[in-house]
């Protein structure tokens, strides 16, 4: 089966480019380990009754003053965050539950009564309390640490593996070899024209009369520069499915008339479209280059992510 016209004559092999020039590998600081652990702890923390007002405890206060923002009655803050007043917070640090204080606050004088102390008391640390957690594979301290390293190296991957891997994609078709059909080349830039067109026309301008400035400010570009993006990208796409295209034929990776039709019904569904006007959009042709170009960059994601999955993690 042909995928596209257009060759790969000669492929810059991706495993032979460093993801790390655009990703440096996972760390995590002690700092930020610490912080993680701690989040954990609070999670599982305790509320309880406290006799005197400390930092991060959950005080209720009534508050009697002159000034209508500290009228307040049953007025619930969390002593040290400064969400409702920093002063008023700092003034009440070490009352009792039932006290009442008069603070000369730089906004108002308020009396102000405790009601009520309730502090979060945090689990220790320790390997009984980590193996109580019900955190699969974590029976120690030590086991929760690696877990909590593991979960933070797993959202950089999903944060960093799909840019890292445009980035090599963009090399590969940079310093591979085509042999570019003219004819599939008129087609894709054809296709990268109705995007361009179809991008304004969603933004509510017409591609006939918009002018440089009504497309800048929607695209960021020129109106030619926005036509000359899109050409571009669809070229790229085509050299991405020309080397996807010598993937697939090594490793005997087959696309079926089956899941063009799935292709054409997601299409169809997506779009609102009947299946017979969404196949006139994905075309077999244009389906088989995006099928060759998505296994290509797929294997870099792979790449990627297992560049990124190396360092220790102790």
């Amino acid at each position: 089966m042909e995928i596209c016209l257009s060759k790969a004559l000669e492929i810059c092999d991706y495993r032979t480019l460093d993801p790390g020039r655009f990703a440096a590998p996972f760390t995590m600081d002690e700092e930020a380990l610490k912080v993680s652990l701690e989040r954990l702890r609070s999670r599982r923390g305790k509320i309880t009754e406290a006799d005197r007002v400390e930092k991060d405890d959950f005080v209720r206060l009534d508050c009697e003053s002159d000034t209508p923002r500290y009228q307040k009655k049953d007025l619930d803050v969390r002593v040290g965050r400064g969400l409702f007043s920093p002063e008023l917070e700092q003034g009440i640090l070490g009352m009792a539950a039932g006290e009442t204080r008069t603070l000369d606050l730089p906004a108002a004088v308020v009396k102000v009564t405790v009601r009520s102390i309730s502090r979060r008391i945090l689990p220790p640390l320790t390997d009984e309390a980590a193996a109580s957690w019900g955190m699969e594979g974590v029976s120690t301290v030590d086991d929760l640490i690696r877990s909590v390293k593991e979960a933070a190296r797993d959202r950089y991957i999903e944060d960093t593996a799909e840019a890292v891997a445009v980035e090599l994609s963009g090399q590969v078709n940079a310093g591979s070899r085509f042999k570019l059909d003219p004819g599939e080349i008129g087609a894709v830039c054809a296709e990268g024209r109705r995007m361009a067109e179809d991008m304004l026309r969603s933004a509510g301008l017409d591609p006939e009369t918009a002018d440089d400035e009504a497309v800048r400010s929607v695209t960021g570009r020129t109106k030619q520069e926005h036509y000359d993006f899109l050409r571009l990208l669809f070229i790229e796409e085509l050299k991405s499915a020309a080397v996807g295209a010598v993937y697939m034929e090594q490793e005997g990776a087959e696309v079926t008339r089956e899941q063009y039709r799935k292709a054409v019904l997601e299409c169809s569904e997506g779009m609102g479209l009947s299946e017979e006007e969404a196949g006139k959009i994905l075309t077999w042709p244009r389906f088989l280059r995006q099928t060759a170009a998505t296994y290509l960059f797929e294997k870099i994601i792979a790449y990627v992510i297992n560049y990124l999955k190396q360092e220790e993690l102790s």
